[in-house]
């Protein structure tokens, strides 16, 4: 099957995919939530810090938003329309989640009075997240756990996604989301690429945000490529043969853009539809992204500071889905219907 002939509908498994990726989020951040920095997942333990479950779940998404975000671009044909249906897609439920932890839960997590809560800057300033300007820490919240205390860390893959979205748009402007072009594209990014990868080696964060970069990237390519490439189910099982073989000779970052591409095209496209309808009552996992690991530090806090990782990813979750659904409810639907944005990942 041309992967063309299986991306044309409105027919996927991109919605249980994604629920899947966040929850894995959530078992990641559990470990250095709950015992503390250098505490990893078994995917990280097992593959000796090459890819954590977290990481894993970050590239899915990205990978999916590439193909989808570089067909987006095709069909609004202009800066207005797409960057308006990108905020739209992060702004809202991001601005409602950081006003609540700011105004609800910060007074009642705090150590400070409400009066020296208040009155900090800090309280403030943490609503800078709600436009993707990073603030990590709230007055007096956290500051027993064994972590740290970060409200909310995995809010730092925002701006490196919005990013992606202008490289995104740029290279519809610059007319190379084609085939005729693409090679030129190729060309720039992977010097650009391996360039920040020599400047940003040991950057800590910056340095883990260039592999999604990739994987958006190769998201691009096979929607530029989709009448050529071809997703048979073999190739999948041998693209996963040799993300595992990589990983154990610690060659998984070559390998990484050239083989999970493929598997999560097949899995997302090329398999039978039997969770196409998965989120027909409301798409959670975004929200489960912004609200795991706040409820997971509150669960630390709750239990003295530290706790046993795997019960904090089981009260986690069902919270974090539930508050999903709400958002998605209350803020995304809403929003969505006022201003004409249709899902996005079912487009």
């Amino acid at each position: 099957m041309k992967l063309s002939e299986i991306t044309g509908g409105r027919e996927n498994n991109l919605d249980i995919i994604r629920f899947c990726a966040a929850a894995l989020v959530i078992l990641c951040h559990a470990f250095p939530v709950s015992l503390g920095e250098g505490h990893v997942d078994i995917l990280g333990r097992i593959t000796d810090d090459q890819i954590h479950f977290g990481n894993l779940a970050v590239c899915i998404f990205f990978f999916y938003g590439g193909f989808l975000i570089s067909k987006s671009a095709e069909r609004l044909q202009g800066a207005g329309p797409y960057f308006k249906a990108r905020l739209l897609r992060i702004i809202p439920c991001l601005a409602a989640v950081t006003f609540g932890l700011t105004f609800l839960a910060g007074p009642i997590l705090t150590k400070l009075s409400p009066g020296e809560y208040f009155t900090d800057a800090g309280t403030f300033k943490y609503l800078l997240n709600s436009v993707m300007v990073l603030v990590h820490e709230l007055p007096g919240v956290f500051q027993d756990n064994i972590y740290n205390p970060t409200v909310n860390g995995p809010l730092w893959t925002l701006p490196v996604e919005f990013l992606c979205y202008i490289m995104c748009f740029l290279a519809w402007k610059l007319h190379f989301l084609n085939e005729k072009n693409a090679r030129w594209m190729i060309l720039l990014f992977a010097a650009g690429y391996l360039g920040a990868v020599k400047l940003l080696a040991g950057s800590g964060v910056l340095s883990a945000a260039l592999r999604p970069v990739g994987l958006f990237f190769a998201g691009m390519i096979y929607y530029i490529y989709r009448e050529k490439i071809v997703i048979r189910p073999w190739l999948a099982g041998v693209c996963a043969v040799f993300l595992a073989a990589a990983a154990g000779v610690h060659l998984l970052e070559p390998v990484i853009f050239f083989c999970l591409p493929y598997l999560l095209a097949w899995l997302g496209f090329g398999t039978k539809h039997k969770f196409s309808g998965f989120a027909r009552r409301g798409e959670v996992s975004y929200g489960m992204y912004l609200l795991g690991w706040p409820i997971q530090q509150m669960l630390c806090q709750a239990f003295g500071g530290r706790m046993n990782p795997y019960l904090n990813t089981v009260l986690t979750l069902p919270a974090a889905v539930l508050g999903g659904f709400l958002l998605n409810r209350l803020v995304e639907q809403p929003l969505g219907r006022r201003f004409g944005q249709q899902p996005e990942m079912k487009k």
